[in-house]
């Protein structure tokens, strides 16, 4: 069955098995099985990810499919150890769509670039499940609505640069408490108040 067609339920039931199998047969035995399902669902993600992008002028997106690993799509880096998406750099390609939240389950993702598309719609990435992101950097796009609070539990999030977009609402409060932060871009957004 190819990834694209694994549906939400079907990627728990794996992650299910795999707990079946690190509780019968202990970690060493079954670690080949869990770098595969991780690699299921890495693909999944990103293939999703796809599946929501109306248009693709430059192809960009082209060489995303089962034929070649993940880790040799456009635009996707992988850790070298694990074989893990750790970072996605789709700037500046035209892209068009909606960003999906199946996004979240890229859980080791470090740097997520998707600048200067027509990316639009609610953000609705849990980013409590990514928190190793250190690099957001979603401006000159179309999002709206609120900037997601969950957002807050990047602890190590480094950049945000999310301006020239259509986020509206009050300036979040957990801005304050991302003591990592060292690059903060939210204007050409329609927000309120001041940063904390």
């Amino acid at each position: 069955m190819a990834a694209a067609s694994l549906s939400p339920f079907a990627i728990s039931f794996l992650l299910c098995c795999f707990l079946t199998l690190t509780i019968l047969l202990g970690e060493e035995e079954v670690s080949p099985v869990f770098v595969s399902l991780s690699n299921v669902t890495n693909e999944f993600a990103l293939l999703s990810f796809k599946s929501q992008v109306t248009r693709d002028s430059y192809n960009v997106l082209s060489n995303w499919n089962s034929n070649i690993s993940f880790c040799l799509w456009n635009g996707v880096s992988c850790s070298r150890s694990s074989q893990r998406v750790v970072g996605l750099n789709l700037t500046d390609k035209a892209l068009e769509g909606t960003l999906s939240p199946y996004i979240s389950n890229l859980f080791f993702l470090q740097v997520l670039h998707l600048s200067n598309n027509s990316f639009h719609g609610h953000l609705l990435v849990d980013f409590s499940r990514l928190p190793s992101l250190k690099i957001l950097s979603i401006w000159g796009n179309h999002f709206k609505g609120l900037i997601p609070q969950t957002l807050g539990h990047c602890q190590g999030l480094q950049t945000l640069s999310a301006g020239d977009n259509q986020f509206y609402g009050s300036i979040p409060k957990f801005l304050g408490s991302l003591s990592e932060l060292k690059y903060l871009n939210i204007g050409g957004n329609r927000l309120t108040g001041t940063i904390p």
